[in-house]
């Protein structure tokens, strides 16, 4: 094993966050947790939770069912469920979606293990910083260039630092279950906009906790997985070939404080957050309607159409990934929400109407800034008005961040789909004070529909097995 892997297992096994870094995990969590009982409704997550109740019970919960699997199952099931509406948080550093894999995987060995809540934490953290390392070496020429999917090529050796530091991994078994996610990991960007990318955050949460429960076994992988000729690294189109820029700091520089953690206020691709900022702005200010507007003109960096790729989005999922069919729909609704993206509203003729007025263009200029971060609008309208409006960042970015009022009504709106607003509200209370909880299996009874006293635990779901 080099020096650097070396370096990463170690960190994985020992690192002690901050009370800060902690801090900003439990904010990550109580997000994530409400976006998770949102997707549980969704079909990507409703097939899957069927495929996993045929597998057979266990003692880890599906969160937002009455559903009890084994660990990898659970993580699956949770992780779609978590990235199904595309209304978790993401980061700027890893280019992924770091909690829809890291909470599954962590929350699925911690009810193995009776972790603690501070335990969940811990092991968000460290995951959290595993994908910000391998991310920075690894991009952009991995994202941008060769078309991988950094939500679950990343999130999933993300994912088996924090299941296999929820476990309590030494430093060989940490080492080897970063090996063994290593050749788990996949996710093309091809698939965007269908059912398989929230499927790429399941896999990676399964995977991760796969690893980890393997390594705790004994299973061995390659000293030389993450950074050999052929290993991660290398077959995944890095930019850099070495982890020597991974360790810089390590243990000492806490990208979650430092970049820290993007929440969605937008169940949709953050390429389109900016722009929909400005347009549900400028249509509040200057109280313009869709009959009104000509034209939209949007200018954008050179990622966003790599992710927007849909003109004439013909579903939900598909319109997610428009630039036209977000625009028209904040122009003609003023509002995106869940609801946006149902069937109904994309074959709305209203928003039909607008979306052929919709122009995205790519401006070079913004390609010296941040990605996905900065956009411009031009809106003529008929009246003979030009409204224009620049972005940088989007509200939920760590410069702008979401205030506890737009955080508490998103997973009130989130969770009531799940279960009811009275546990909803019970939800939201414990998870303020979630490093508090004695055993996270607590925190996954609240979260299902019936909170069960008694918990059984199954033979396939046994403190040792998959």
């Amino acid at each position: 094993m080099t020096r650097e892997a070396a370096l990463l297992a170690d960190f994985v096994a020992r690192a002690v966050p901050p009370p800060a870094a902690r801090e900003r995990a439990a904010a990550a969590v109580r997000d994530t947790v409400g976006v998770m009982l949102a997707g549980a409704t969704e079909p990507a997550a409703r097939l899957v939770q069927a495929m996993a109740a045929e597998e057979g019970r266990g003692r880890c919960a599906v969160l937002g069912t009455s559903l009890r699997t084994g660990p990898s199952s659970a993580a699956l099931a949770n992780g779609i469920a978590a990235h199904a509406l595309d209304f978790d948080d993401m980061c700027f550093v890893s280019l992924a979606h770091p909690s829809c894999a890291l909470l599954p995987a962590a929350l699925a060995a911690g009810e193995l293990a009776g972790a603690s809540g501070r335990s969940l934490l811990e092991a968000y953290v460290v995951g959290f910083e595993i994908e910000c390392r391998l991310g920075t070496v690894m991009n952009p020429r991995h994202y941008h260039e060769r078309g991988w999917h950094c939500t679950s090529t990343i999130g999933t050796v993300g994912a088996a630092a924090a299941a296999a530091r929820v476990l309590g991994l030494g430093l060989p078994e940490a080492g080897h279950a970063l090996g063994i996610a290593a050749s788990s990991a996949c996710g093309l960007k091809e698939n965007l906009g269908s059912m398989v990318k929230p499927l790429h955050a399941g896999m990676a949460a399964r995977n991760g906790v796969v690893a980890a429960l393997l390594a705790r076994r004994g299973y061995t992988a390659s000293e030389r997985s993450l950074d050999g000729p052929q290993g991660f690294l290398a077959a995944m189109g890095a930019e850099h070939r070495t982890l020597e820029r991974a360790v810089i700091d390590l243990d000492s520089h806490w990208e979650i404080l430092a970049t820290g953690i993007t929440v969605k206020l937008y169940p949709s691709c953050a390429a389109t957050h900016p722009t929909l900022d400005l347009l549900l702005d400028l249509r509040t200010r200057e109280r313009f309607t869709a009959d009104d507007v000509e034209a939209i003109e949007i200018d954008v960096d050179s990622m966003t159409p790599r992710l927007l790729i849909y003109d004439r989005p013909a579903t939900g999922l598909e319109g997610k990934f428009s630039m036209p069919f977000c625009a028209a729909a904040a122009v003609v609704d003023g509002e995106v929400g869940i609801g946006t993206f149902d069937v109904e509203r994309i074959q709305s003729p209203a928003v039909q109407a607008v979306i052929p007025k919709v122009t995205m263009r790519v401006d070079p200029a913004l390609d010296t800034q941040a990605p996905l971060s900065h956009a411009r609008v031009t809106l003529r309208l008929r009246d003979g008005r030009v409204l224009t409006a620049s972005a940088d960042g989007a509200r939920g970015y760590p410069a702008r961040p979401a205030s506890e009022e737009e955080l508490a009504a998103k997973f009130s709106s989130c969770a009531r789909r799940s279960i009811s607003p009275e546990a909803a509200a019970r939800a939201w209370a414990t998870l303020a004070d979630v490093e508090r909880i004695a055993d996270v299996s607590t925190l996954a009874d609240l979260l299902t529909p019936a909170a069960r006293t008694r918990r059984t635990a199954a033979a396939a779901c046994s403190r040792r097995d998959v």
